[in-house]
């Protein structure tokens, strides 16, 4: 199944946003969003991180990278904003 990669500026499903990312991995020009990286949400109030990601993948400083459905620390699901850019997971 491919997924897509989550950046810098993606939204969540609780209308926060990814804040920050691996600003030396960007893809189509945005920081990739990782494991640890801080999210918005209005719905829980406050900043909550970035919870799931896929591990061992190369150039994100050994953080999981973030992708399309993955999960916050307050549940919220990831949502991509691109569609170029994906990778398979088993």
């Amino acid at each position: 199944m491919l997924k897509n990669i989550i950046r810098q500026g993606d939204k969540t499903s609780h209308g926060g946003s990814v804040l920050a990312g691996d600003e030396s991995f960007q893809v189509l020009g945005k920081s990739v969003a990782r494991i640890n990286d801080p999210v918005s949400c209005p719905t829980c109030g406050g900043y909550q991180i970035i919870v799931e990601g896929v591990s061992n993948t190369v150039g994100t400083n050994q953080q999981g990278l973030a992708l399309e459905g993955m999960k916050t620390s307050c549940g919220a699901t990831l949502v991509a904003s691109q569609t170029r850019c994906q990778i398979k997971i088993m």
